[in-house]
Order: C-alpha cells, then structure tokens, then sequence
C-alpha cells in the first residue's frame, strides 16, 4: 500500500510540474517551479501526517468520551468531532465562499493568503463518521429508522450545504460512498432502492426547475466534444486531442502543446490529458493499473482488517481514490460530463493532497493491524 501510493505520488506530482509550467511561468513572473514547490511542499506535509497517522491506532476514532455539561453527561467519539469540525468551515463557504473564475461556483474558502476546498475534509470526515455509525448500530441496520432515516436525513443536511456551492460532482461522490458502506453494513436493500429513486425523482425535477442549466449543458454536449468548439465544448476539444495527439508511445515528457494555453486547467482536471499526450496510450493505461492496483490492495485490506470498523474505513477510503480516479479519466475521455473532480495524487491543490495523503495513513493504520497472513 504505500509502495503503490508513493508511486503514485511521485508521477503525479512530475506530471504535474509538466502540466503546470507554462501557466506558472505567465500567472507567477516567470516562475515556472512556482506551482510544483508548492505542490512538493504540500506532499512534505501530507507524508510526514501520513507517517504520523500510521502510527496511530485507528480504534481511537470511535472511542467514547464523556462531558458533564449542565448536570448531564455527554457522550461522543472523535468520529462525532471530525464530522463537527467538517461542517464549519461548509457553513463559513456561504458567506465567504470564493470562486476561482468569474461567476463560477464559490467552492473555496480564503485563509492565510491561499484558498482551500472545504468539501474535501468533509468527504473525509463522513468516511470516518458513517465507518463509527454502522460499526456501533450494525445490528439494527436493517431497521428503517437506524438504518435508512437517520442516515438519509444526515446526507440531506450535506446534500444543502453542497448544493449552495454548487458543488454536484462532490455530492456524488459522498452519496456513492455513503450508499456503499451502508450497503456493507446490511440496511434493507428494498427500502434503499424505493427511497433512492424517489430521491433520484427530486434531483431531476430540482435540475429542471433550478438556475444551474450549466450542469444540463455538460451533459448534452459530453459525447460530442465537437458540438461547440469554440464555445461549451472548447475544453473538452482541447482534452481529446491531447490525448489523440499522443499516440500509442506520445511524443515524451515536457513536449505537449495543449499545455500552452490551449488545454484549460491542464495542472488541475486534466492532468491525465497531458499525461497521455506526453507518455501516450502506453502511459495512459499505466496509471490505470496503479490505481487499479491501489483499488485492489485497499480492499484487500479492508477484508483481512481485524474489526467491522477497520474494514468500512478502509473500504470508504479506498472508494473515494477510485471514484476520483474513474470520474476525472472519464472527464478527461469525454465518457461522463466535465464535473471537476480532481484526479488523486496528480491534480494541483495543496489541501486535497493532504487529506488524500492523511487518508493513506489511516489506511496504513489498518493494514498494520490486519491479519494480512
């Protein structure tokens, strides 16, 4: 597991430095290292809280603390907190929330000088959270109101705090995530399909009667990137083509041309488009099998893990990496619509590779108490 995530790590952030420099020598005075330093420096701090978190005993996660507060006595785990302190700053986005281009979603949040993606704790501490809630109420997960309302009524409380970004590709993810565990963790699965498609139902008529028609819009011109070139499709146009322009072998590392203005967000989302530009088809699938090899070794984890605990953590993180990886290779492709969903280890952004890198550890933590002979 952390040979295969220090690979990954490593030619992320190399594809990244190819991706990024042009940009960051236009957006930083001629500084083309401006964006890789600061992504290596982020992955500095990242491993060492990975190190740090292998360490820890992931058991402490769902350990009972008492309060007495008013004469009452409280009870809580640290699972509770994580999931508290996540909601914050998604409430802080609502009036402070930024966007990174000019009336675009207000996914971001300004602290010292830099900006970071608020969703990503969140998806982290609700992994953590449903892990502790199914592990302690596993035998009444067939129950309705255990298993279905109460955790439906949490999901509709982040579904809000999401839709207000917007952010819908990151709200997938966590209902994905959460309707895994909770199918693992054995609620009624006739109750779970009567109640998802009524929820499928709202989400449709919610985007029929709301203002975010962008979202519409991506899905119709998705298989077509050459339905408006120079307009809604421009950025998927530009993907393709560098990934047709690679080849089966690409035409080598540092010599793509959509990096040089032409591929929007190449060091972001579409990292893997440059990827395959440089390093071809051959390239192009061996990031596949890594993560692939990622995939399979986070379950395999997951099911040699010593407790029910372990194994929804492990199975919820693993998840998340996957997704990630499948959503944004299917952006990049033109199979599913642009929903900018960064890609694990390879796209820019300091805050998500630090929780990426902190989920690692957690994984670490279990697989060194897993029964893995």
């Amino acid at each position: 597991m952390l040979v295969i995530t220090m690979v990954l790590l490593i030619l992320g952030i190399t594809m990244m430095f190819s991706a990024s420099h042009a940009l960051s020598y236009r957006d930083n005075d001629g500084d083309s290292y401006s964006y890789a330093v600061s992504q290596m420096t982020f992955a500095g701090i990242g491993l060492v809280l990975m190190f740090l978190v292998s360490f820890v005993d992931y058991r402490l996660l769902r350990k009972e603390l008492k309060i007495k507060l008013g004469g009452k006595e409280l009870c809580f785990t640290f699972s509770h907190l994580a999931l508290v302190v996540s909601f914050i700053p998604m409430l802080l986005i609502i009036p402070f929330g930024v966007s990174n281009t000019e009336g675009g979603p207000r996914r971001w949040l300004p602290m010292f000088g830099r900006t970071f993606q608020p969703s990503d704790v969140l998806k982290f501490a609700l992994i953590i959270f449903f892990s502790y809630y199914i592990w302690k109420n596993f035998k009444k997960m067939r129950y309705t109101y255990t298993g279905l309302i109460k955790p439906a009524l949490l999901l509709a409380v982040v579904a809000w705090l999401m839709w207000l970004q917007p952010h819908l590709s990151g709200l997938l993810i966590m209902l994905i995530i959460a309707a895994a565990l909770l199918f693992i963790g054995g609620v009624n699965m006739k109750t779970v399909i009567i109640v998802g498609a009524a929820a499928v139902t709202l989400l449709i008529l919610a985007f029929a009667t709301s203002e975010f028609t962008y979202f519409a819009d991506r899905i119709r011109y998705t298989f077509d990137p050459l339905a408006d070139i120079g307009n809604k499709t421009y950025q998927s146009y530009q993907a393709v083509l560098a990934i047709g322009s690679g080849g089966l072998w690409g035409v080598g590392f540092g010599n793509s041309s959509q990096k040089y203005y032409y591929l929007p967000d190449a060091e972001n989302d579409f990292v893997f488009a440059i990827l395959c530009e440089e390093f071809g088809f051959i390239g192009g699938m061996l990031v596949i099998i890594l993560f692939l090899i990622f995939v399979l070794r986070g379950f395999s984890v997951a099911r040699k893990s010593e407790d029910r605990f372990g194994m929804l953590l492990a199975t919820g993180i693993t998840l998340q990496v996957g997704i990630q990886a499948l959503l944004n290779i299917g952006v990049n492709c033109c199979c599913i619509p642009n929903t900018g969903i960064s890609m694990p280890f390879f796209s820019y952004g300091g805050t998500a590779l630090v929780i990426q890198l902190v989920e690692v550890g957690l994984l670490l933590s279990v697989s060194r108490r897993a029964k893995l002979n």
